[in-house]
């Protein structure tokens, strides 16, 4: 069968990330995540499994409303399937970058993000992203998505 682009970026095709690989990211004293203290977190978990995620998945509101989200510009509505679109865009490079890693706990990822600033010509630009895994209150791991720069 011959590949073509589209078919080589693909949910199908993005790596593989074990519960196992999870699980030793974790170390014992890791801090507790609790969704129910944690507001400003969106529960990205059923498109998360699209690209492999074994745990569940939540990314901060200001990730959301800058990566994923889609202002109206000028009155126009947009296509929710756009918004979809960012979301999987993110989810995917997290998945790549998250590729092959069983050490780390947490790491620094890119992604191109056309900014919401409601900027008359609007283009694509670099925005780094980072995922931290850790423990919910049921001592079960979790993934966390939140810009990089707060950490």
């Amino acid at each position: 069968m011959k590949m073509n682009k589209i078919n080589r970026l693909s949910p199908l095709s993005a790596p593989m990330i074990s519960s196992e690989a999870i699980d030793k990211m974790l170390p014992e004293d890791e801090y507790v995540f609790d969704i129910a203290h944690n507001p400003n977190l969106r529960d990205v978990t059923s498109t998360a499994k699209l690209f492999n995620f074994r745990r569940p998945v939540f990314m901060s509101t200001d990730v959301w409303d800058d990566c994923v989200d889609l202002q109206p510009v000028q009155g126009q509505a947009y296509d929710e399937l756009a918004v979809l679109q960012r979301l999987r865009h993110v989810l995917f490079m997290a998945a790549s970058a998250l590729h092959g890693r069983g050490e780390d706990l947490e790491y620094d990822f890119r992604v191109y993000r056309v900014s919401n600033a409601g900027q008359a010509v609007r283009h694509p630009e670099p925005v780094n992203l980072h995922l931290k895994a850790c423990r919910d209150k049921h001592n079960q791991p979790v993934i966390n998505i939140d810009f990089a720069e707060k950490h």
